[in-house]
């Protein structure tokens, strides 16, 4: 199995697309209520287009291919919470089902770190709904619970967890140790 992590080019922005769709059916059922997925998981020619500006303007995601194969993306910048303003963030980690457990995500996790610490960040969030099973890998890659916040959508507000990285470099060194 040839696993790869490179930057995203815009003419994978339908296969992200593609994935997120995918992947909140299958991640976020029960913990949101299925019309609000429905309404935020459409496919149109629009959302492509803008997916292929925001990939190309942004920058900020890296695709993670399994043999030439996209199947999955993390989006990664700025902390977008102004409480942790000098912090970075990674926005999203998302590998289809099928392909989860075989250590991608901690992969793409290193990856952004390195970024991350050339770029002279030294902190890091990252957050995740309550319930989200993926909470585990929220502690595994290092982050520290600090508190639950708010993540508001389409009406509804849901609870999500934050997680802190302290130090980033002790994070990438954490990861690198149990990378597989």
């Amino acid at each position: 199995m040839k696993i790869e992590i490179k930057k995203l080019t815009e003419n994978k922005a339908e296969e992200k697309i593609d994935i997120n769709i995918k992947t909140w059916w299958t991640t976020y059922k029960g913990l949101i209520p299925d019309d609000a997925i429905a309404k935020l998981q459409v496919k149109t020619q629009e959302r492509i287009e803008e997916e292929k500006k925001t990939i190309r303007e942004k920058n900020n995601t890296y695709g993670i291919y399994v043999d030439n194969k996209l199947v999955g993306y993390s989006s990664f910048g700025p902390a977008r919470d102004k409480n942790y303003k000098d912090s970075c963030e990674i926005y999203s980690c998302y590998i289809l089902e099928e392909y989860q457990r075989l250590h991608l995500g901690r992969k793409v996790v290193i990856k952004i770190l390195e970024d991350f610490i050339n770029e002279g960040y030294k902190t890091m969030i990252t957050k995740c709904l309550v319930g989200n099973p993926s909470n585990k890998f929220h502690e595994a890659i290092g982050g520290k619970y600090i508190k639950t916040g708010k993540f508001e959508s389409l009406g509804y507000t849901f609870p999500e967890n934050i997680y802190y990285h302290d130090d980033i470099k002790k994070s990438l060194e954490k990861n690198k140790k149990k990378e597989f």
